[in-house]
């Protein structure tokens, strides 16, 4: 189920990032021209966390490979799962949150301009709203601070297209991870 949800969350990701970068063509919203941000850095560790077993160097600095897990998320079928396949289902959520809430501030500020040049596809607002519900996590809730002073257009739009490249490298990661834990 899981995988289902990264595949059409990455989907969902490119189609909007495709269409961002024709809408605002004159905005230098191509991968070449733009500096690559990453909101998650410092926050959460998903490439680390989610790097596979066979991978990490010194397997005794890991505390213990399996834990007993008491879960609601269809993505964790048995209740024994392995410790980092727990860490790694987690830091992808916790990612996922941060940019939802991001983009769900974006959007308000997009929806505000007069051109409405462009706002948000809500499949890929869905597709993060699928996943997230896939892998139920409990988690605290990232505050959305919204500014009161009037949002400038410009910024905001060249805002999303750092956003959604480095979210479309973050949706890869997950669909690579996904895919992974699938065949595993």
């Amino acid at each position: 189920q899981c995988l289902n949800h990264s595949q059409n969350l990455l989907r969902a990701v490119s189609s909007t990032l495709q269409k961002a970068q024709q809408t605002l063509e004159l905005y230098s919203c191509t991968s070449e021209e733009i500096d690559h941000e990453d909101i998650t850095k410092d926050k959460t560790s998903t490439v680390e966390a989610c790097l596979p077993l066979e991978l990490t160097m010194n397997e005794s600095c890991l505390a213990s490979r399996e834990i007993s897990l008491i879960t609601n998320g269809s993505c964790l079928a048995s209740r024994k799962a392995s410790f980092m396949t727990t860490l790694c289902l987690s830091s992808i959520y916790e990612d996922l949150k941060m940019y939802q809430v991001e983009f769900k501030a974006m959007n308000a500020k997009l929806l505000m301009d007069p051109k409405r040049q462009i706002f948000l596809d809500q499949s890929m607002l869905t597709a993060i709203d699928d996943l997230l519900q896939a892998l139920n996590f409990n988690s605290v809730t990232v505050p959305q601070t919204s500014s009161l002073e009037e949002p400038d257009f410009y910024k905001t739009k060249i805002k999303l297209c750092i956003l959604l490249h480095a979210f479309r490298i973050r949706a890869v990661t997950i669909d690579r991870m996904m895919s992974y834990l699938n065949s595993s």
